[in-house]
């Protein structure tokens, strides 16, 4: 999380919960297109070391958690975390 400024009015924790959410969110869609730039060939999934002929089940469904879903999962964690912290401090800002 973003370091937050000493005294904050409404105003500055607002402003400072939209940069965070925005930042994360690009490093969503970062992640997803790095997935598509190394592990897509005309928007299919092409498996990690599939060159060689047909994967077996076993190399599909490592390849499918190693190149894309261990990666958006950390990112999609990540700004889930950002987006529950700022709803959080927003309740607790309006008690």
């Amino acid at each position: 999380m973003t370091s937050r400024p000493k005294h904050n009015d409404g105003w500055d924790l607002d402003q400072l919960h939209r940069d965070e959410i925005t930042v994360t969110m690009n490093w969503v869609i970062r992640t997803c297109q790095e997935i598509i730039r190394d592990h897509c060939h005309k928007t299919f999934w092409v498996p990690t070391g599939t060159s060689t002929g047909a994967p077996t089940t076993d190399h599909l469904i490592d390849s499918a958690r190693t190149d894309v879903l261990n990666k958006l999962r950390h990112q999609i964690d990540g700004a889930e975390s950002i987006i529950s912290n700022a709803e959080h401090e927003r309740t607790k800002r309006k008690r």
